[in-house]
């Protein structure tokens, strides 16, 4: 049985102090599927099946980070597009 993609992707940032005491940005991803479900803090690439489909997965990731601010959610994106969503 294949799983579903998810229809949208958003990315959350949050910030980190490393062992050294720099600070590191984290990213985490959400992923919404068509029935309206919502799974919280995915791997993207193996939810965007990035191992068969790297340019749409790829294209998802880097939209979902443009629109993340530096600290906090962004809005969601579609899958393959990376066009907003509202």
């Amino acid at each position: 049985m294949e799983t579903a993609r998810p229809t949208a992707l958003r990315a959350t940032a949050s910030s980190r102090t490393t062992l050294f005491g720099r600070r590191k940005r984290v990213i985490r991803y959400d992923a919404r599927f068509a029935d309206g479900h919502v799974e919280q803090n995915v791997k993207a690439d193996d939810v965007l099946d990035g191992q068969h489909l790297p340019a749409d997965a790829s294209a998802t990731r880097h939209a979902a980070e443009a629109v993340c601010p530096e600290v906090g959610t962004g809005p969601w994106v579609e899958y393959a597009t990376g066009r907003l969503l509202d």
